[in-house]
């Protein structure tokens, strides 16, 4: 807690199966900002956590998205809200 205000964080476990590395390429934030190294790739056949914070009411909201490091052809997006005073909501794509 910074100067007596709470922080509203939400941590993403990331269990990459694949052979391929994913590599960060855009976000958008409605609210909050990102906690962890968003440039810190997910390397394959890995555990990674990505976490976001905001000091915000209205908490943390957005969507990230990465693409796999070689062909740059695979996407791996995510789209998540962690309100203060709502149930938190998260979804993910893997795609072409």
């Amino acid at each position: 807690m910074e100067n007596g205000i709470m922080e509203n964080r939400i941590l993403i476990e990331i269990r990459n199966d694949s052979d391929k590395k994913f590599v960060f390429d855009g976000d958008w934030l409605r609210t909050g900002e990102w906690k962890s190294d968003k440039t810190q790739a997910i390397e394959a056949e890995s555990l990674s956590v990505i976490e976001f914070k905001s000091t915000e009411v209205k908490g943390v909201r957005g969507v990230a998205w990465y693409v796999d490091s070689e062909e740059k052809d695979v996407y791996f997006s995510l789209v998540f809200a962690n309100p203060r005073l709502q149930e938190p909501t998260f979804a993910w794509f893997v795609g072409l």
